[in-house]
């Protein structure tokens, strides 16, 4: 764990311990650096993080200070565990969707960003790259569990957060609905017991409702996550196969769980050999330096489930997603063949764009400046769809038109692939 969040998670426990109350204010970041023998940088990650959080407040020229709960949201959220024998959600959610489809309305219901902030012009380009070049036998290479190269890419994005995947793991799916539905059929069968928050996610309590399943919602602690004592009854009491959570950006309600309290999740979790289908669909969209590592992370047991898409940050038509299945990886690519088969190829072939840092070294030398390949920092070569910049140097004329012609090179090169 890094020492940010080692001092945020002590923080918070100090918060919520009652030593630091709502209203007031917590060490300065200087006095915390003194005291805990940490760099200014490392506390303000670690405030920074508690803020996202909705456990303290910036206050400008003054400090931080403990925020003190919503009323609203903490009158409004359920104080016990609620057993629903059946879930009726299904029209409510598409008559709310139907709604939601007009140009007219402000579009504060949905929940996807401005579309005009995705990079349709790239992908565009890249889906007609991938269409020119594509090889007629892909449409069967890449059947379950889907395009090896892509699988690769998302692995190797996690493990650049120091989240251990096997690609062989990976399924892609047509999105995150697809990976979490198919995980939830190779976890139960109609008439089980499924965990899930509340509030939570409307496309869980239409998965449950799809597949005949009954739903344990359990409230959430706003700011926190799901409350773990009222979760330890239920899971003593009642036969629960699965437990769908949201532990990155939750939605609806936005924050983010605590390390501390991912790890003790899973603890729990683990001691019942109740396994954890994760949609962590929203973990690109989170504040802060460091992407929060998925509640997956702390599993010991290895029978969870962790499903997301490219669909919230980079592009939702492209219907993208993946399910890591660990050893329900066989079981989840037999029940897509039953189902849909596979994902668009196209789709899968147009999100790894090629990019060579070593050519563009050599023209970058040709132009009058340089940059550092990513293949410099790898025995075997690897990061070479990656480069390395010097940002100490002040600012310059010399300096901003070698960076507008970098620009220039690297819209070049993916131009031509």
């Amino acid at each position: 764990m890094s020492l940010y969040q080692q001092l945020a998670d002590r923080l918070q426990s100090q918060i919520d311990d009652g030593i630091w109350q709502p209203g007031e204010r917590i060490p300065s970041i200087r006095q915390s650096c003194k005291t805990h023998g940490l760099s200014p940088m490392t506390v303000l990650q670690a405030y920074q993080l508690l803020e996202s959080q909705g456990r303290i407040l910036a206050r400008p020229q003054s400090g931080y200070y403990v925020k003190a709960a919503s009323p609203q949201v903490v009158q409004h959220t359920p104080s016990q565990t609620h057993y629903s024998g059946s879930v009726d959600i299904n029209d409510l959610v598409f008559e709310v969707l139907q709604a939601s489809k007009s140009r007219d309305l402000v579009p504060l219901g949905m929940s996807v960003a401005d579309p005009t902030l995705f990079p349709h012009p790239q992908l565009g380009r890249a889906l007609a790259s991938c269409m020119r070049k594509l090889d007629p036998f892909s449409t069967v290479a890449d059947l379950p569990p889907g395009n090896e190269a892509l699988r690769r890419a998302i692995a190797q994005r996690y493990a650049s957060d120091g989240v251990a995947v096997n690609p062989q793991e990976i399924i892609i799916t047509t999105g995150a609905m697809e990976a979490l539905s198919l995980s939830l059929q190779v976890l139960t069968e109609p008439g089980d017991w499924v965990v899930v928050e509340s509030p939570t996610f409307y496309g869980a309590l239409q998965a449950i409702e799809r597949l005949k399943l009954k739903a344990v919602e359990i409230p959430v602690i706003p700011g926190v996550g799901i409350d773990l004592a009222l979760l330890e009854d239920a899971l003593s009491q009642m036969p629960i196969k699965a437990c769908w959570l949201m532990g990155n950006v939750q939605h609806p309600l936005g924050h983010t769980m605590p390390d501390s309290h991912k790890a003790r999740l899973m603890a729990l979790l683990n001691s019942h050999g109740v396994p954890l289908v994760e949609d962590d669909v929203y973990a690109e969209v989170y504040f802060g330096r460091e992407r929060p590592k998925p509640i997956r992370h702390w599993g010991q047991r290895g029978d969870s489930l962790l499903c997301s898409s490219f669909s919230k940050c980079l592009a939702p038509g492209f219907r993208v997603g993946w399910v890591v299945a660990g050893p329900h990886a066989e079981r989840v690519q037999r029940l897509q063949l039953m189902s849909t088969l596979s994902t668009n190829v196209p789709s899968q072939l147009a999100l790894p764009a090629h990019f060579d840092s070593r050519a563009l070294h050599a023209k970058a030398l040709g132009s009058g400046f340089s940059v550092a390949p990513g293949a410099l920092f790898s025995s075997q070569g690897q990061h070479n769809h990656c480069l390395r910049l010097n940002s100490s140097h002040p600012w310059s004329e010399q300096l901003e038109q070698a960076l507008t012609r970098l620009a220039a090179l690297i819209a070049a090169q993916l131009g031509e692939k």
